[in-house]
């Protein structure tokens, strides 16, 4: 049996690493693409793009460069995803999910020098060793000072080596030499919110959005920061914006309304929570969140009916506790109270059963004093 060590592109006939989704040099998906063997049957196989030196990629194509910029993203994604400033670094904030963006402008011919360097330290960048990259790309930055993706690509390696000043700095020289890209545009802005520099994240959210605005995963992002920084009225329009481009999507729903609370927006934040709950419905935390703001609609006669088909439906222990909180809400204590009771019976040892119990027994004897 012959060892397998990549895949054969299909678009190309590159080989490329087996771990790899994307082909280095054209862009190309390798989910379906054959293997290619080991040693001596893989040189007549196809070529090795890492060692490979063709200028014309490097540069020169926009296949290339649009390969390149999707091996990153898939290299990148698997790291763990952080929203605030502090090691260790966010490297998720480069990744564009399940997302295609428009074709940006090929990067300016790069050097024989500059592009074996930028080569190796993707390369190494790929697999982890940013420590090894970094004079790599460095070098490549600086051979072809103009090569928007030389310098994307050194300002994420920064980025990574917790140097954040310095990979802000290479990451908006990117957006500068090549505009026109929304994928440049999205790792300044997702950077510059990581390190509190809102107003400027803002406007380069908008260059993003404005490039690609088709985009969830860029516009949530947008959407979310207006929110944290209360300007509601652009926020729950966004907001809304992201959650009608995938309505099935109830994870994206449920994470919407919720952006749409923060920003005030209860009304188109019960719809979305609608949607959840007729998507799946034993989605617990969606119907309770439903209901209490139905009560706050003033449809209390709903939001009790809401509850009810969950318990009837999942019997899940966080609608007892929902229920007994919108019937203690609309004045039925008697409810309430057996409501609550089933929640501590069934939750004994959650964090807020004793609380709940104690309630319980300040409504009873309410109960008793009025009789």
């Amino acid at each position: 049996m012959v060892a397998v060590e990549g895949r054969i592109c299909p678009g190309c006939g590159t080989r490329a690493k087996a771990k790899w989704e994307f082909c280095p040099r054209c862009g190309e998906s390798l989910a379906n693409a054959a293997e290619a063997p080991r040693g001596a049957a893989a040189a007549a196989a196809a070529p090795d793009t890492m060692g490979a030196d063709d200028d014309d990629d490097a540069g020169g194509s926009w296949k290339g460069f649009a390969g390149a910029v999707a091996l990153l993203a898939v290299a990148i994604v698997a790291f763990v995803t952080l929203r605030h400033p502090g090691p260790p670094p966010d490297a998720g904030i480069f990744a564009v999910t399940n997302e295609t963006p428009p074709a940006t402008p090929p990067a300016r011919t790069a050097s024989k020098k500059g592009s074996e360097a930028f080569n190796r330290g993707l390369g190494l960048l790929t697999d982890g060793n940013v420590a090894a990259a970094l004079p790599l790309l460095a070098e490549a930055a600086q051979e072809d000072s103009q090569n928007a993706l030389y310098r994307h690509t050194y300002g994420r390696a920064l980025w990574l080596a917790n140097e954040r000043d310095a990979a802000l700095l290479e990451l908006a020289a990117a957006t500068s030499l090549s505009p026109d890209s929304p994928v440049y545009w999205t790792a300044l802005a997702r950077a510059q919110k990581d390190m509190g520099r809102n107003s400027d994240a803002l406007r380069s959210f908008e260059q993003a959005t404005s490039l690609f605005p088709d985009s969830v995963d860029i516009l949530k992002d947008y959407g979310t920061l207006l929110a944290r920084l209360d300007d509601r009225q652009r926020a729950a329009s966004i907001l809304k914006q992201v959650a009608d481009k995938r309505p099935a999507d109830a994870e994206l729903q449920q994470e919407m309304a919720s952006a749409l609370e923060t920003a005030g927006d209860g009304a188109n934040a019960a719809i979305l929570y609608r949607r959840v709950v007729d998507t799946v419905p034993d989605a617990a935390i969606a119907r309770s969140r439903l209901a209490d703001l139905l009560v706050k609609q003033n449809h209390p006669t709903e939001a009790v009916a809401v509850l009810k088909e969950g318990i009837d439906g999942s019997n899940d222990n966080l609608l007892y506790r929902s229920l007994g909180s919108v019937l203690e809400q609309t004045g039925s204590i008697a409810e309430a109270v057996e409501a609550y009771r089933q929640y501590v019976a069934r939750a004994g040892d959650s964090a807020d059963a004793k609380a709940i119990a104690q309630r319980a027994a300040a409504l009873e004897r309410q109960l008793a004093a009025r009789s």
